[in-house]
């Protein structure tokens, strides 16, 4: 009788330990997790996942468990890391709807993937959620690109702006509306933050090419001479052939129209076309004067 008595009592006695031991332990993931998220190795995540599986913790704590281990996915070289990332950046929200953080990031991944309408409910969310002044400008950054993607330029670039105020030397949000400004054809304004870019960053304007952002805004205005100035050889040859061969396919299509749609509607689109293939044969004329300056340039 005493013996299984006894037995009871060691056996609750090593259950006791064994919660003493494992609350520690997990708390030491939790606190490896949380300071290597930044990095990209197997101990890190791992570390992650034991926390995050031990159920000792929940909504703010927990999000911030996949939070880190999401980031941790995305440092890796592994193939499907943006999967991941995504999964956990969704079970953070999930956990915590106020995990502006994990929005942002799964906002990134979604710009990535193309898909804007989430990027711009990810950022309001984040938003609505409170964020810090860097917050903002990663915030605004996202839903520019989201809405210059889906053609809203005047959106993307009230964002960029909004970026830009937060952080007048922020090269990125410079050449971002820059962008939108040459796709809503107000090229004036798109030199104007290329150069603006060239000028603050010069390293960061030839790492994202700026510089041939400019060139193009520039022959866009008919501006060849500034146009040349920006660009080299390689540049102006490249043109030059892209030219060549959008006049050949809007060749191509109004022949192919004519025949497709009959007489009457035939005329019409050959009319179009004529004065595409009008408008093409200027731009590369401006091209060959620019190729033809480079080369003699370079036979000096």
């Amino acid at each position: 009788m005493r013996s299984g008595f006894s037995a009871r009592l060691w056996l609750v006695a090593l259950a006791l330990a064994a919660a003493v031991v494992s609350r520690p332990a997990a708390a030491d993931d939790r606190q490896a997790c949380l300071d290597g998220s930044k990095a990209a190795s197997a101990e890190n995540i791992a570390a992650c996942t034991r926390a995050i599986q031990s159920g000792d913790y929940n909504n703010q704590d927990l999000a911030g468990l996949y939070h880190a281990r999401g980031y941790s996915w995305s440092a890796t070289s592994f193939a499907d890391r943006d999967d991941r990332a995504l999964a956990d950046f969704t079970a953070a929200i999930r956990a915590n709807p106020k995990s502006s953080g994990s929005l942002l990031n799964r906002a990134h991944i979604y710009n990535q993937r193309h898909d804007y309408d989430r990027v711009i409910a990810d950022v309001n969310q984040a938003f609505e959620a409170g964020l810090s002044d860097y917050g903002k400008r990663v915030g605004y950054g996202e839903r520019g690109h989201a809405y210059h993607g889906k053609g809203d330029n005047d959106r993307a670039i009230a964002d960029f702006t909004a970026s830009i105020q937060l952080n007048a030397n922020d090269s990125f949000a410079i050449m971002a509306r820059g962008s939108a400004y040459f796709a809503k054809g107000d090229y004036d304004r798109a030199i104007a933050d290329y150069t603006q870019v060239i000028a603050l960053d010069p390293e960061f304007a030839r790492d994202y090419s700026a510089r041939s952002g400019r060139a193009i805004a520039y022959l866009f205005k008919g501006n060849f001479r500034r146009a040349f100035a920006d660009v080299d050889q390689g540049q102006a040859l490249s043109w030059f052939a892209a030219g060549a061969f959008l006049t050949a396919l809007v060749w191509l299509c109004c022949r192919r129209g004519a025949h497709a749609f009959g007489w009457r509607s035939g005329r019409t689109l050959i009319e179009m076309c004529e004065q595409q293939l009008a408008d093409l044969r200027h731009t590369n004329a401006a091209l060959e004067k620019i190729a033809a300056a480079v080369e003699k340039r370079s036979s000096r």
